[in-house]
């Protein structure tokens, strides 16, 4: 029973009600906007409580060991059955940006087998917990500033997603994902909403193939696919993503490095001999050449090119870390143990305090699992399966790269776009090599006016910090000084990125203020 309402929301109720002829969702819809509203101005009624949803909601302003209040969120677990046998876990975080209503971003890790709630703590959640901070901050470059958005263990056996694991390829991830995504929908009321999927590293596999799962559904009310965004992607066949780039990166970062000459000289012959080197020449010409080059085999005497750097590396460099590779001694002690080399307690989400206000039973947390693919993955990579499809029935594709990331490596995407064929072409036809512009703040002006202390917010650059071209609807963008995970290392430019895939802004050189911050 309703016992008090705001006489702005009577006034909403009324105006509603007055006309027969509007969907009954537009209640919903009224009082939600109002309370996005009253949110915004200070007032804490939640937007997205309702009997079925009054199970998942966390108590944001009493979360372990954080200082802060986090806002309204809601966690649990929901089935993934029929296709499954189990549960997958969400956290999701309500967004109070009016220009967020009707669509909701999914954050998924990759690994296979790494929980999301590592973006979540490390990346672009509303509090973070990075390496080196003894507790959790604010995070200025929330994603949830932007759009709703929710953090997804999956599949099953990853994360607090109840194993064992029965997912022998793409289609069975997808095909769970999907069964677990239309609860989510009917349970949270966001029937017809925008869906954008995003994520990182193994997540380049999974997310093409969850796009094309909901978009073959012909299902807007559940599965209004709108766009998706794939990090650093795990999206081809190691010899393209690994071991062609390796030694051009290395040759590229030969200061980083430090490694002899004797080394050096070794390292080339081996990348030449092997066919790396011709690999890479003809690959990244715009446009593509027409008889498109294959990848020598790593597997050949000699060839693994990438694991002899790593270990020359390391050797150098005992804190080598392949995810950001100018990292050096001592290691940063780290919450997650990820991806600091440090490791770390890896305690946090196994407090049982923690487990209980997420609503899951008593686990043994771990943000990386075994044997989620038990005979492992048995799909192509995707971007010989899915992928260009999903860009010609969404034209609103972005892959996002790293430059410091010596696990999967730009050059290695970009192979991978060439030869792809999307929208009657193939590959880019022109170099990508447009700037990507990330808008200064106030706080940044603070800095370089010569303030004695760094403001809060102040933790990303601005300026050129990378790349980005855009060709028949899909978008590529490097960003300068990042590892394997954009939003940790340059949350700025990650931040900018989501609002161009979500439409908030033209293309990535538009010059400006961030749309929300």
């Amino acid at each position: 029973m309703l016992v008090w309402a705001p006489l702005t929301l009577l006034v909403a109720v009324a105006a509603a009600l007055q006309n027969p002829h509007r969907k009954a969702t537009s209640l919903k819809h009224a009082t939600k906007a109002l309370r996005k509203r009253e949110v915004a101005s200070g007032h804490t009624e939640p937007q997205y409580l309702t009997e079925k949803t009054r199970k998942f909601q966390v108590n944001g302003t009493h979360f372990p060991q954080v200082p802060f209040d986090i806002g309204e969120s809601y966690s649990g677990l929901l089935p993934n059955t029929p296709h499954g046998n189990s549960s997958l876990f969400f956290w999701f975080f309500p967004s109070t940006n009016p220009a967020a209503d009707k669509e909701i971003t999914i954050w998924l890790n990759g690994g296979p087998g790494c929980s999301s709630l590592d973006g979540l703590l490390q990346e672009n959640g509303p509090f973070l917990w990075q390496s080196g901070v003894y507790e959790p901050v604010r995070n200025p470059y929330s994603w949830t500033k932007l759009t709703n958005v929710v953090y997804i263990d999956q599949p099953a056996g990853t994360g607090f997603s109840p194993g064992p694991s029965t997912v022998q390829n793409e289609i069975d991830v997808s095909n769970q994902f999907n069964d677990f995504w239309k609860r989510f929908i009917e349970t949270f009321s966001m029937q017809g909403y925008k869906v954008y999927i995003t994520g990182e590293s193994y997540a380049g596999q999974y997310i093409p193939y969850l796009a094309a799962g909901m978009l073959d559904q012909n299902d807007t009310t559940h599965f209004n696919l709108k766009g998706i965004q794939i990090n650093d992607p795990s999206m081809n066949e190691d010899s393209v993503m690994i071991y062609a780039p390796a030694v051009a990166a290395l040759n590229y970062y030969s200061a980083i490095f430090g490694l002899n000459d004797t080394f050096m000289t070794e390292i080339n012959e081996r990348a030449d001999k092997c066919g790396y080197t011709k690999f890479l020449n003809s690959a990244l010409t715009y446009p593509p050449p027409k008889h498109f080059p294959a990848a020598p085999n790593p597997e050949k005497s000699g060839c693994d090119v990438w694991d002899q750097v790593v270990k020359a590396a390391t050797y150098i460099n005992p804190c080598f870390n392949i995810y950001h590779l100018t990292d050096f001694c001592p290691f940063l002690w780290d919450e997650m143990g990820f991806p600091s080399l440090a490791g770390g307690p890896n305690n946090y989400f196994n407090q049982s305090a923690v487990q209980k206000a997420l609503h899951v039973p008593p686990t043994n947390y771990a943000v990386c699992a075994n044997g989620i693919f038990p005979g492992g993955d048995g799909s192509v990579p995707s971007a010989l399966g899915p992928l260009p499809g999903v860009i010609e029935r969404t034209n609103n594709v972005l892959i996002g790269h790293g430059w410091y990331d010596y696990l999967l490596f730009l050059n290695g995407t970009l192979a991978t776009i060439q030869n792809m064929t999307w929208n009657g072409a193939q590959g880019f036809q022109k170099p990508p090599v447009e700037p990507l512009f990330v808008p200064y703040t106030d706080a940044l002006d603070q800095i370089a006016n010569g303030a004695t202390t760094i403001p809060w917010n102040a933790d990303a650059g601005a300026g050129i910090l990378g790349t980005a071209h855009t060709e028949r609807g899909l978008t590529f963008s490097s960003v300068f000084g990042s590892g394997h995970e954009i939003p940790q290392y340059v949350p700025g430019a990650a931040y900018r990125q989501l609002e161009f895939l979500l439409g908030r802004i033209k293309s990535l050189q538009q010059k400006g203020k961030f749309t929300a911050l």
